[in-house]
């Protein structure tokens, strides 16, 4: 079974302040005040997709961690004040990202946050294929997002929408030219996709 590309889209970027990040958002429609970061990240590259994205569509986001900069401050204020914040831990679960991705997006199938490290980055996309083959959806978004936890690191998110059908596709996946590097996912990526 062949896997094709239908639209693409990244938002990657050098650390903002939030502030910028929920500006951006707002101009969007959507309000982050209680978003975590990552979450932010993950719909300023994915929400550029919304007019190709059709309601039946799942969504598949895979990252290393969801939010450092949620967990570190739950951390400190359950250290320093012996008091857990509910509402940062909530928007530190690693589901919350998907969940206001598919809200945004108006989609109601599969929405799924997938742990991935360099030696398994393309979780996501293969997850993707195998619901695709069994027709359990018609097309799925799949991303990868990444909060920067340290200076000098980018952040943000890449998108594809993918499907099974041939028509209107922009690439066609191209698994033998996977290379597997660790830390070289964008250049994998790229390498990956044979335009059609």
């Amino acid at each position: 079974m062949a896997l094709y590309v239908h639209a693409i889209n990244q938002f990657i970027t050098p650390p903002l302040e939030d502030k910028a990040l929920r500006l951006a958002l707002k101009e969007l429609g959507i309000d982050a005040r209680r978003m975590s970061r990552f979450t932010q990240l993950a719909l300023l590259g994915a929400l550029p997709l919304k007019e190709k994205i059709k309601h039946n569509t799942a969504i598949y986001l895979g990252s290393s961690f969801s939010s450092p900069s949620k967990f570190n401050k739950m951390f400190h204020n359950l250290q320093s004040e012996n008091i857990p914040s509910p509402l940062d831990f909530m928007a530190n679960l690693n589901n919350a990202a998907t969940f206001h991705l598919s809200q945004s997006l108006k989609t109601e199938n599969t929405s799924l946050f997938l742990a991935i490290d360099s030696e398994n980055y393309w979780q996501p996309l293969k997850l993707a294929e195998l619901d695709l083959s069994t027709n359990s959806t018609q097309s799925a978004l799949v991303g990868w997002a990444f909060e920067h936890y340290a200076e000098n690191q980018q952040e943000g998110s890449c998108w594809l929408l993918v499907s099974t059908q041939a028509e209107n596709a922009i690439a066609k996946v191209n698994w033998q030219a996977l290379d597997y590097k660790p830390d070289s996912f964008l250049q994998d990526l790229h390498n990956t996709l044979e335009l059609v």
